[in-house]
């Protein structure tokens, strides 16, 4: 399934947002703007990324699988870590853009996911999306609107709006 958004509107020749490189053709961490206002960021994978994976991404620009482990320690939210989705498949030790913000993103979810949910959503151990039951916490991910609902207890690619995806621990106002 290759993504939607892969114009670049950034002035970077030989940008492919929907491949992946075995060498480096890009410094890690180079953004890349697109159409649907979508930000990629061009990363090394530590392991291998189908459609709508969600990473985490270090400063240093290695994608990471994002699990519920790492933010309940904490990782997701020091450090100057970014939550990010694969838009195609790359392949371990390879490199390639990962889609940091923007509409039409795809993003891989497990169980059913209800389009326009306005509690956040909650990121499962296997860093899949699934619904957020009322009043969890500890794997709540916000600033991800799923505009496209998903209804398989499966592994699915659901299609989401990224403003600005960050983990929040609580959800009651502090």
């Amino acid at each position: 399934m290759a993504f939607t958004s892969t114009t670049p509107v950034s002035s970077l020749i030989g940008a492919n947002l929907n491949g992946s490189d075995a060498t480096a053709l890009f410094a890690l961490g180079t953004i890349v703007n697109a159409n649907n206002g979508t930000r990629f960021e061009y990363v090394c994978c530590s392991g291998t990324f189908t459609t709508g994976y969600m990473v985490l991404v270090n400063p240093s620009g290695t994608a990471w699988a994002y699990t519920t482990a790492l933010m309940t320690q904490g990782i997701a939210l020091t450090g100057g870590q970014d939550i990010a989705w694969a838009q195609g498949l790359i392949n371990r030790s390879e490199y390639g853009w990962v889609a940091k913000q923007g509409r039409d993103i795809y993003v891989l979810c497990t169980g059913t996911m209800t389009a326009g949910s306005t509690v956040g959503v909650a990121v499962a151990s296997t860093g899949r999306l699934r619904g957020q039951p009322t009043g969890e916490a500890n794997s709540t991910l916000m600033g991800v609107y799923i505009t496209t609902a998903t209804t398989t207890a499966e592994a699915s690619i659901g299609v989401a709006t990224v403003t600005w995806p960050r983990p929040i621990a609580s959800l009651t106002a502090t």
